[in-house]
Formats: C-alpha cells, sequence, structure tokens
C-alpha cells in the first residue's frame, strides 16, 4: 500500500523543535504514515557527518523518536555521507559504521540516504552504491535512496555538474529492489507530474518512485520571497497509485504547511478535487478570520511576493494578524517582516 508523509528536508531555516514534534499528532490525526528528519542546516546529518554526536544532539533526536513513536508516525532520519570522493575509504567506512550503529539503537523506522545538491565526482554511482552496501549490513529496517540527479531537470547539471552517462541506469541496476528511490518529477519543483512520466520513471528505475515532492517548497533566496499557499495542482488523477509514496517537502512555514499537506492528501487518497480539497483544509485548521484572511490575501503572497508588498500594506496587514490567534498568522507576519530569507546555499532556486 502506498505510504505518504512528511520530509522536513529544505534549506534555510530549520522547523523549531515545537513546531516540528506537533507533527506528530497531525500526522496520526490526518493519515501520515511517516516523517523524515533531514533539514539542510543541521550540520550532523550532512557536511559534518563525519563528527561526533554529542549527546545533546543524540537526545535531541531521542525527543523526537519518542514523540513520534507515540503516535503510531514511522521516524526517519535523512543522512548525507557529503564528499565521500571516488571511492570510500577505509575511514568513511569506519565512521558510516558509527553513526549506523547509533541510528539502529535510537530505534528510528526509515533512513533516508540522501545524495541530493551535492557534486559530481568521478565513480558516482558506484560510490553511492558502495555507501548503500554497508548501510544495508548494518540498518534493517527500510532505506530511501536518493540519487544525485533525481530528475531529468538540466538545472542540475548546470549547477552540480555533468551528470554521468549511464547514471540513472547504473542506480536502477545496483540499488536493491527492496529500496526506494526519491524522485521530484520532471523538475526539481514540478508543475505537472501525470502517470506517463510515471511509467517511464518506473521502467527506468526498475520500481515505482518515491516521490519527493516539493510543489509547495520556499526554501530558497528567489523562492523564499513567496507564500505557496496554493492549491495541489498539476498531478494527474490517481497518480498516487503509481508510486511507492509521496513525501511532501514542504514550506519554512511548519503551521501554514499543514493547510496544504491535509489538502493534498484529500487529493490524492480521496481524489477530491484541488480548489475544494484546499478550502476543505482552510474550514478544518484555521479560525474563520484566518481563512478569510488566507483567502483575500494569498494571490499576492504567492505571484507577486514579499519584494512588490508596499509598506502600507504591509503594517495593515501586520496589524490585522495581531489580532488573530492562529499560529499560522504568527508565521505570516514573521515572514512579512522579512525572517524567513535564506542565502544561496539553495543553489537549485
Amino acid at each position: 500500500m502506498q505510504k505518504i508523509g512528511v520530509v522536513e528536508g529544505f534549506f534555510g531555516p530549520e522547523w523549531p523543535q515545537a513546531d516540528r514534534k506537533s507533527y506528530a499528532q497531525f500526522l496520526s490525526q490526518y493519515g501520515g504514515d511517516f516523517y523524515i528528519y533531514a533539514p539542510k542546516r543541521d550540520f550532523h546529518l550532512r557536511k559534518g557527518w563525519r563528527e561526533e554526536w554529542d549527546e545533546n544532539y543524540i537526545s535531541h533526536l531521542k525527543e523526537l523518536i519518542a514523540t513520534f513513536h507515540s503516535c503510531n508516525v514511522q521516524f526517519g532520519l535523512g543522512f548525507t555521507p557529503f564528499g565521500l570522493g571516488n571511492e570510500l575509504t577505509a575511514e568513511d567506512k569506519e565512521h558510516l559504521k558509527e553513526k549506523l550503529h547509533i541510528m539502529q539503537k535510537l530505534g528510528i523506522d526509515l533512513l533516508g540516504l540522501f545524495f541530493d545538491d551535492m557534486p559530481v565526482t568521478d565513480n558516482l554511482a558506484q560510490t553511492q552504491i558502495a555507501a548503500l552496501k554497508i548501510i544495508q549490513e548494518h540498518f534493517e529496517k527500510k532505506i530511501i535512496f536518493c540519487p544525485s540527479f533525481y530528475t531529468p531537470d538540466p538545472i542540475l547539471d548546470k549547477v552540480f555538474g555533468q551528470r554521468p552517462e549511464h547514471y540513472l541506469e547504473d542506480i536502477a541496476e545496483g540499488v536493491s529492489l527492496d529500496v526506494a528511490i526519491a524522485w521530484t518529477g520532471p523538475k526539481v519543483i514540478s508543475p505537472a507530474i501525470d502517470q506517463e512520466h510515471l511509467r517511464e520513471v518506473e521502467k527506468l528505475l526498475k520500481r515505482r518512485p518515491f516521490i519527493w515532492e516539493n510543489i509547495f517548497a520556499n526554501d530558497g533566496p528567489r523562492n523564499c520571497k513567496f507564500l505557496k499557499l496554493k492549491e495541489f495542482s498539476g498531478r494527474e488523477k490517481n497518480i498516487f497509485q503509481q508510486t511507492e509514496a509521496f513525501a511532501f517537502n514542504l514550506m519554512n512555514q511548519p503551521q501554514l504547511s499543514k493547510i496544504l499537506y491535509l489538502a493534498s492528501c484529500n487529493v490524492l487518497k480521496m481524489n477530491q478535487e484541488s480548489g475544494a480539497a484546499f478550502l476543505e483544509a482552510l474550514n478544518e485548521l484555521c479560525s474563520p478570520d484566518f481563512k478569510d484572511f488566507i483567502l483575500s490575501h494569498k494571490d499576492t503572497f504567492l505571484n507577486k511576493g514579499l519584494d512588490q508588498i508596499d509598506s502600507v500594506d504591509k503594517e495593515k496587514w501586520l496589524a490585522e494578524l495581531q489580532g488573530i490567534n492562529d499560529p499560522g498568522a504568527l508565521e505570516i507576519s514573521d515572514w512579512l517582516s522579512g525572517k524567513y530569507l535564506v542565502g544561496p546555499e539553495c543553489l537549485t532556486d
């Protein structure tokens, strides 16, 4: 059966711990299966993966795992062994084994081996497959493999280097069929995903893809100026059944993202019309005043963005938001005040 959940896999500010933990009860209530913790700014999981995980960091993970498990939601870690080079050194193998021992002991349910958004090296596929084989020897549960080229979008080649010839074919051949392979669609942020595309991807990857859904992502230096408070559109009916899972990589604003997640689930799982699903999610999760505020201004937030909102409107809207108690109202206030700006670390924006 296809699964649905959230991956916190974006650049920019991480979600606050309290908001992150609130997703445990939220996902449990609204039919979510999993949550994968993988913020790009977490040094321990990406560029600093070789460094020791101290007790404070391990306690931070234990707290998250316990919270999600208490709500019967699977918890995963997105782990990126950045900078492996052209081959796995003996030292790298030991670092991998050490971290895997910790993750296994912590009791995570899913391990995301994410090789996204890193420079191309020689023997890219071979080194990544070798890392996967070590992980499979030391981690007993589900693994999701994100290749360095997770879409045909040429922006990846432009930013990170030309993809090696037959890279995805080599990955599909070398990654065992019990491992999921992540895919974002025709683009990094795909305006549309249809059944024909998914059939082609299934043939290429030799399995149904694990969709890393970026439609609402706003984590780049350009996209952070917009709030993607919009309908879940451009996805052909019944595509959910052609995937292994849908993992929503949402906005930098966790409470507002709950609206988008719920609306999207109703489209995917119940074939609800996208506009009706968005309105239903607003009714379910927002006070009447906040719902009206979003409906009045969402087109401006989505299409004009922060730089084109004049100071008079900003002050007026900030005053309105002060009288609204919904947690998402504070996120819009912070966004209007420039507190969600993201630097150039997201190179695909």
